[in-house]
This record gives structure tokens, sequence and C-alpha cells, in this order.
């Protein structure tokens, strides 16, 4: 293990992050803490990081050292741990992994403080309450780790949808609807952030008449996610100033009669 603790560890990818991670937590755990135990499972998890993981997050209903975490607490920590996994598993590692590693550091360390207790859940010396040994700690992990998963959503809810309108249309077809329904369900996901709607047109009529043209569109859009109780935030229009497929003036292209759904 004192191998691992005094390795030099860089990169800037999740896995690089995540090792860092656990190596500073098992420096914490031998140093601070004196929990050689736990020392070494950190370091076990980190190790496993640098070797490319997969390194899941603690499961809290079945902690590795022998120890409960409390009922009280076990249900928000599950809840916790399923949005922190959907997080990894929709970019998180990708987009913005030191954040997302970070927040898998600080979860493991909830978990473990959650579940320190050193006389049992039911330990006479707490007057048969049991519970962590320093519950400052545990709502001090807890901050940490929810700090850090708005970071690693944010990174995950990161997308792009697009729809697509009929030559001087601005009307939502079934096809544009069910890609509002696809964002709604999708926001919903990641703790509902804000949408924002960009439109857009082709090149065929006057400029004036393209920007007003992809500004109904965009409200159109805008206005349907809102009924959904999606978040929406700028509504903007470029006209025909931002074409997906570059034409000429006066060209009739679908892929360009568009509005732009970003999930930030």
């Amino acid at each position: 293990m004192e191998s691992f603790l005094d390795q030099e560890i860089s990169g800037d990818d999740f896995y690089s992050c995540l090792a860092a991670e656990y190596q500073d937590r098992a420096t914490s755990e031998v140093y601070v803490d004196c929990e050689w135990r736990h020392s070494v499972l950190f370091a076990e998890k980190g190790r496993a990081a640098l070797a490319g993981g997969p390194v899941a997050p603690f499961d809290p209903a079945n902690v590795p050292w022998g120890r409960k975490v409390l009922d009280s607490e076990l249900p928000e920590l599950q809840e916790a741990r399923g949005r922190l996994i959907a997080a990894l598993d929709n970019g998180g590692r990708d987009d913005r992994g030191c954040a997302c590693a970070k927040a898998q550091r600080y979860y493991d360390g909830w978990v473990e403080q959650a579940s320190d207790n050193e006389f049992g859940v039911d330990g006479a010396f707490f007057g048969g309450r049991g519970g962590p040994v320093q519950p400052e700690r545990v709502a001090s992990e807890k901050v940490a780790f929810y700090e850090a998963l708005t970071e690693c959503e944010a990174a995950a809810a990161d997308q792009d949808f697009v729809i697509y309108f009929g030559f001087d249309k601005f009307n939502l077809t079934s096809a544009a609807m069910a890609v509002i329904d696809e964002v709604a369900n999708f926001t919903k996901e990641f703790n509902n952030p804000t949408v924002n709607v960009v439109g857009h047109t082709d090149t065929s009529g006057s400029i004036a008449y393209n920007q007003g043209l992809s500004q109904r569109r965009s409200n159109a859009v805008a206005n349907a996610l809102a009924a959904q109780g999606v978040t929406v935030g700028a509504v903007g229009a470029e006209g025909e100033t931002s074409p997906a497929v570059p034409t000429g003036d006066g060209v009739r292209e679908p892929l360009n009669r568009r509005a732009v759904i970003e999930v930030r």
C-alpha cells in the first residue's frame, strides 16, 4: 500500500483523477484517522483506477468492511449512488472526468463515515442509538459529494437535440414532438438543467424574413418544452447565418431548417 501512497499520479482523465482522489483519501485514512483497513480499501480502488477500471462506488447496502449503514441513512445513500452512476454512464467520465472522480471519492467517503459504527448499530456506548462516531464528518462528506455531483451531472447533461421544420414552416410535427418528449425525459434524469433554444433557416428568402422565421421556430420549441416542465433559458434566433450545411443564397436545404435545443 505504501508504494501506492507515494506514487506520482498525473493526467486529467477520469481514471487518473479517480486514482489521485483515492490516493489522497487513503493517505488521510492512514495519517489522520489511523484507519489502516479503510486505507487499504481506498488504495485498492486507486490502483484499479490506474489500471483503467472499472471502479464502482461503494454499495451502501453491502459495505466491504463488515459494518452496517444505519437504516435511516440508507435510502438517501442509495438514491445518491443511482444519480452518480447515471451521470458517469451518460458521459460524465468523458466530459468532466475530474469532477465526477471527486464526486465518487466523496460518495465513498460518505458511505464510510455513515457506516463508521465502532460499537455496532445497537451499540450501548451511544445509549442504544448506534450511529456514526463522527456525525459532523458524515455531514461534511455529504456536502462535498453533492457539490461535486452537481458539476458531474452538468457535464453528463451537456447534449444538443435538433428539431427540423418544413419549408417556410414553424409548426411542430409529430416527429418534432417526439424530440420534445425525449428532451423532457432526458432533463428529468439530470435534475432539470436549463435548456437553451436557437432557431435557424435555410438561405431561401430574405435575410430579414429568415431572421423572423427562425425566431418563430425557436419560440414554438421553447413553448412546447415549457409545457412539458422543462426549464427554458435563452430563446434565440440566428436566421440563415449559421447553416448546418453551407450553401449558396436561395437554396432550400432541409437540414438547415431547424431549431437546436442545447441542454447545459
